[in-house]
């Protein structure tokens, strides 16, 4: 086997290797209940992407160049069953995560083709909204690139116009937070974290969280606006109730409980927002990891051929 081909399959084992230990100790840690207790939407979608980034980070800036500066060229080595095992499962990861973010795709496009705008209402400078004619109470922001927001006519005339425009507001608040290119990358990142129970655990804190924070972006401290967006909120569901659809609430994915708390926080002062997740220092912190793994390079091939030869 040439350099290249080992080089290759070492990549793509360490990747699987690092990925599996680091997804396992997210999940443990999730059933330790470290995590439920994080309030803030970008914390929780940091957290869900730590073992793609940081198995993607190893393998970059400490796997890559151990093994280049330290395998001779001209080596032809075997590969053992462990080194193609971990390449496998890392292949499978990357395979699978192209599989989940394809199924979204149609799905979504599915959709989209299957409506036609009665007609198109401009409610800001930057927020237009158009009118669909569906079943359930539906409003949703649709796309990842070219976004719009549509609603359910049966909406828009539930509402009177300050609760429609929260409404519109809730899901303007989205467009902004960039929620559906977030939502998208944790349904196609290529890690085993996506595989357990943690993995849609995690997201479905983060679906929560989302929801509570484009509340707050919408109605801000405005009394008169919370007010309206919970009143909102109430007809959508009495709507969907009337369809037989409890579940198909505001964007299709709260439930009721989640409806409740919605609601409840509306109707108290506004608490504001927690303290921004620090994205930079992590950042930082995580590009010194090259740094300080250099003098271990010698130790670290070692470790390598140890993966490459065991089960040969």
């Amino acid at each position: 086997m040439n350099f290249t081909l080992t080089l290759s399959l070492v990549m793509l084992a360490s990747y699987g290797l690092a990925n599996l230990l680091i997804s396992v100790a997210l999940a443990l840690c999730w059933r330790g209940g470290l995590f439920r207790s994080v309030v803030r939407a970008d914390t929780i979608f940091a957290v869900r992407c730590v073992p793609t980034l940081g198995s993607a980070l190893f393998v970059l800036t400490v796997v890559l160049p151990a093994f280049v500066l330290y395998e001779p060229q001209h080596a032809d080595d075997k590969p053992g069953a462990l080194l193609l095992i971990c390449a496998a499962l890392g292949v499978a990861m990357v395979a699978d995560g192209i599989r989940r973010l394809w199924r979204s795709w149609r799905a979504t496009d599915a959709f989209v083709r299957k409506i036609r705008p009665l007609s198109t209402r401009s409610l800001a400078a930057d927020t237009e909204v158009s009118l669909i004619e569906v079943r359930q109470p539906l409003v949703a922001l649709l796309g990842t690139w070219r976004q719009r927001i549509v609603a359910a006519r049966a909406v828009a005339m539930a509402c009177d116009g300050e609760e429609f425009r929260q409404v519109i507001a809730h899901e303007a608040a989205h467009r902004d937070a960039r929620d559906n290119q977030k939502f998208l990358a944790m349904v196609a990142l290529p890690d085993v974290l996506a595989w357990l129970p943690a993995g849609a655990g995690l997201v479905a804190i983060w679906r929560a969280a989302s929801e509570l924070e484009a509340d707050e972006r919408a109605s801000g401290a405005d009394p008169n606006k919370r007010v309206a967006l919970a009143s909102a909120l109430l007809k959508v569901a009495r709507l969907g109730l009337a369809d037989h659809r409890p579940r198909r609430l505001m964007r299709g994915r709260n439930h009721v409980d989640g409806l409740e708390l919605r609601i409840r926080r509306l109707l108290a002062p506004s608490p504001g927002f927690a303290r921004a997740f620090p994205s930079r220092r992590v950042l930082t912190s995580a590009l010194l990891l090259p740094l300080l793994a250099m003098p271990l390079y010698a130790m670290i091939h070692r470790v390598i051929e140890v993966l490459v030869a065991f089960g040969r």
